[in-house]
């Protein structure tokens, strides 16, 4: 596979260059002149379609691994679809940074360019972050990046006094920052009431947020379509837009994070199409199916309904309506306004269903109707936005490789068994417990890999999440961990219990004794969370 690797990325480089002069050839729009005869714009379209019509013919015919990989991929091993992806990404960051791929490679690039701005162009990608607003600083300081976001950024955190914590960001605070940002963004417990959770607890866009805020914008005396009301919805997709470029930005770094997604949701990311599609879920179609992995009991109603027996409209008594419940966000002031309370609103399938009884012969037009609202119209802008962010960092085509299962896994890892063998063989030791020339391990080292082979699956996903914040090895193995996994001697207090710095995956151990201690001792850790405030 490996020749067919290097062909696809060849073939990607061909699109890419293609594409640039597609871009490049869009005619600019101009006023028309007064005696201009009214066919000039439209033989000017046509000649456009024309020419994008042939430029997407002869990409059919000097690209066919692509056509492959994009309409029939699951001919190729997923292992080579994800090198092929890896590679995709190193070619966009080779053409942006304009070769230098390492982050302070390319940061003294920038400074060193003979055009000016290039240190305003450093500072835009650095960002001071408190520890206890980490989402908000975050949207503050970068969404003005857009795809800019591609490019190194660097991280300096600071405590509640503004206090700046030690350290340099090699990479590993930047790793910290993006996982610290999923997990205060995605946590169904958090102010934001950005994304909400199904039954096995996977995300997707909370689909009433929209209706939620432009019912506390109606309750604080702010017109309807008014300038503050306008800027406010804007806040709130922007909110979305920067979530998908930070999902995005995970991707492009190759960065797991501890975050599920719904099957039907991520279906919308591998279907976006080509370029620039995100917004429009292209090639996105409701069904039945995907209602299970929305509301199950939604999804159990609606097939019962589908397959009753009897007589459906003097039995069920619906008609072509639906009730949307709106749920006002965590932050909300409490008070007695309606709008501070979860209400119902009952909106119509098609014109006048209220009077459109649900009959045997229009229940699978029903049907659909109910699964088309609830998966695409009703969190339509909120989704749109999401996509529209990601695929900015992300060119849609690549995630049209895989399907939903495959992106969960690009996103979060393998959800396999851990190797622990490949794990040990892959790990970085330091301090006392650095290899010497025989490359015997220490003892302490020995039982922790002894303690790690008896843990059972679900306490080896704790450790490795205690240690690189995420609970799922990488998808090619820990060899592809960034950084490596490393442990570090701790000291000979044995009374000492384990800590972590997940900035830079490193597990610091003390020299333990023996092995009941260690695994007592660590599981103890793993569980309460111990981190840096225990040990």
């Amino acid at each position: 596979m490996e020749g067919f690797i290097e062909k696809v990325v060849a073939e990607e480089e061909d699109r890419h260059k293609v594409q640039e002069e597609e871009d490049d050839d869009e005619p600019e729009v101009e006023d028309e002149e007064p005696n201009q005869p009214r066919s000039a714009p439209r033989r000017q379209n046509n000649e456009q379609m024309r020419l994008k019509a042939m430029r997407k013919k002869y990409l059919e015919a000097v690209t066919p691994r692509l056509e492959i990989l994009q309409n029939m991929p699951f001919f190729i091993p997923f292992e080579t679809r994800v090198k092929i992806f890896r590679e995709f990404v190193y070619l966009d960051q080779q053409r942006r940074r304009g070769g230098y791929v390492d982050p302070d490679q390319w940061r003294m690039s920038v400074m060193h360019r003979s055009t000016p701005g290039g240190q305003d162009v450093v500072g835009r990608h650095h960002a001071k972050i408190r520890r206890g607003n980490v989402f908000e600083d975050a949207y503050e300081q970068f969404y003005q990046l857009g795809e800019g976001l591609k490019e190194p950024i660097q991280i300096t955190f600071v405590d509640q006094f503004d206090t700046i914590e030690a350290g340099i960001d090699g990479g590993g605070v930047t790793k910290e920052f993006l996982t610290s940002v999923t997990t205060e963004a995605f946590s169904p417990s958090n102010s934001l009431n950005l994304f909400i959770e199904n039954d096995q607890n996977l995300l997707y866009p909370n689909p009433t947020a929209l209706d939620a805020t432009k019912d506390l914008l109606e309750q604080a005396g702010i017109a309807r379509n008014s300038f503050g009301w306008r800027n406010q919805i804007r806040e709130l997709l922007r909110r979305y837009e920067f979530l998908g470029r930070v999902i995005g930005k995970c991707l492009y770094e190759e960065i797991l994070v501890d975050v599920g997604f719904a099957g039907f949701f991520l279906l919308k990311w591998a279907l976006t199409g080509g370029s620039g599609a995100g917004s429009k879920e292209s090639g996105y179609r409701a069904n039945l199916n995907d209602l299970r992995d929305y509301d199950e009991g939604l999804y159990q109603g609606l097939l019962k309904l589908k397959n009753y027996p009897g007589n459906v409209e003097q039995d069920f008594g619906l008609n072509f309506t639906v009730d949307d419940t709106i749920t006002p966000p965590p932050h909300a002031p409490n008070s007695q306004n309606p709008y501070h309370t979860t209400r119902t609103i009952t909106r119509d399938l098609q014109p006048n269903g209220s009077e459109i009884p649900v009959t045997n012969k229009n229940r699978i037009i029903y049907i659909q109707y109910i699964a088309r609202h609830r998966l695409s119209e009703q969190p339509r802008e909120q989704t749109a936005a999401f996509l529209r962010g990601l695929s900015s960092i992300i060119q849609p085509s690549w995630l049209s490789m895989f399907n939903q299962s495959e992106l969960q896994t690009l996103v979060g890892g393998a959800a396999s068994s851990i190797d622990i063998t490949d794990l040990r063989r892959n790990t970085l030791y330091g301090g006392v417990y650095s290899l010497g020339d025989d490359m015997r391990e220490h003892p302490s080292i020995e039982l922790f890999w002894d303690v790690m082979s008896t843990l059972t699956d679900e306490e080896k996903g704790k450790v490795l999440k205690f240690v690189t914040s995420t609970p799922r090895a990488p998808l090619l193995g820990f060899r592809m961990l960034n950084p490596r996994f490393s442990i570090r001697d701790a000291g000979g207090d044995e009374s000492r219990l384990p800590s972590t710095s997940t900035c830079v995956n490193l597990l610091k151990l003390p020299r333990y004794t023996g092995g009941e201690r260690l695994r007592e001792r660590l599981l103890y850790a793993v569980n309460s969370g111990a981190g840096f405030d225990l040990s």
